[in-house]
C-alpha cells in the first residue's frame, strides 16, 4: 500500500513539475528542468531505498561500468572514424553548391537548385538588404521602373523574378507606369554585358576548381528546370550558356 501511495506522489508531482516548466520562458525551461531531473533522481533513490530495490539501481550502474570499459579501447579510433566522415563528407559536396547567383548594379538574385524558387536581396536604394519576397507586386513595380531609369542591367532579372511570381499580369500596370518604354530595349544590354569567370562559377553554383564535367552536368541540370520551354526565361536561360560556353572555353585553353 506504501509503494503504490508513494508512486501516485511521484506521478502527480512529476505532473506539476512539468506543467510548471512549460509555462516558464524558453531561457528558464533548461535550469529548471535540470533541478527538476536532480530532484527526480533523488527521490527515486528515495523510492527505491523505502521499497527495497536499491539493488536494481546497483546492478545498473555496474552494468554501465563494464559496457565502459569494453567500450573504452574503442574510443581510439574515433578520430580516424571522424576524418572518414568530414572527408566523405566534402567530397559529396565539392565542386557544386545548391545555389546559383547572378548579382547586378541593384540585384544579388539566387536560385535554389532544388526547388527552383527564385529571390533577390536588394544591393542599392533605401531598400538595401531587403529581398524581393518581402516586397507586395505594386512596391515591385515601383522598383521595377525604378531599374529601368537607373539600373538598366537589372530589369530583365527583375522581370523575370516578377514573371515567375506572378506571371505576365504585372507588364500592363508596369509599362502603364513607365510610359511607353518596353523592358525589352534593355534586355540587349544586360545579355550582352561581359560576364567574368568568377561570376560563370556563380550563375552555375560551382567551386572555382570545378572540373569540365561538373560544369555540363551543372548547365544540363539547370536547363531541365528554366529553359524557356519547361516555363523558364530567356534571361536565365541565357545567362547560365554564357556561363557554360565561357567556362568550358577556358579549360580548354
Amino acid at each position: 500500500m506504501l509503494v503504490f501511495v508513494a508512486l501516485i506522489a511521484v506521478v502527480i508531482i512529476g505532473y506539476i513539475t512539468v506543467g510548471y516548466i512549460q509555462t516558464l520562458k524558453q531561457e528558464q525551461r533548461k535550469k529548471a528542468g535540470a533541478k527538476a531531473g536532480v530532484l527526480a533522481f533523488i527521490a527515486g533513490l528515495i523510492l527505491l531505498t523505502v521499497t527495497g530495490k536499491l539493488y536494481i539501481l546497483a546492478a545498473l550502474g555496474t552494468g554501465l561500468v563494464v559496457f565502459a570499459k569494453r567500450l573504452f579501447p574503442f574510443l581510439r579510433y574515433f578520430p580516424l572514424f571522424k576524418g572518414l566522415f568530414q572527408k566523405a563528407k566534402a567530397k559529396q559536396s565539392a565542386g557544386s553548391s545548391k545555389h546559383s547567383t547572378v548579382e547586378t548594379s541593384l540585384l544579388k538574385m539566387t536560385l535554389d537548385h532544388e526547388s527552383g524558387e527564385i529571390d533577390g536581396e536588394l544591393l542599392d536604394t533605401v531598400s538595401e538588404g531587403k529581398y524581393l519576397s518581402e516586397f507586395e507586386l505594386p512596391d515591385l513595380i515601383s522598383l521595377y521602373i525604378l531599374a529601368g531609369k537607373q539600373y538598366p542591367d537589372s530589369i530583365e532579372i527583375l522581370a523575370t523574378y516578377l514573371d515567375r511570381k506572378y506571371g505576365a499580369d504585372w507588364r500592363e500596370a508596369a509599362n502603364a507606369g513607365k510610359g511607353s518604354q518596353e523592358s525589352g530595349q534593355n534586355a540587349r544590354t544586360s545579355d550582352s554585358s561581359e560576364m567574368t569567370v568568377i561570376e560563370a562559377y556563380a550563375v552555375l553554383g560551382l567551386d572555382n576548381n570545378a572540373t569540365q564535367e561538373e560544369i555540363i552536368a551543372a548547365h544540363r541540370k539547370l536547363m531541365l528546370k528554366l529553359h524557356p520551354d519547361k516555363g523558364g526565361s530567356n534571361y536565365l536561360a541565357t545567362k547560365i550558356n554564357q556561363a557554360k560556353d565561357l567556362l568550358v572555353s577556358s579549360k580548354d585553353k
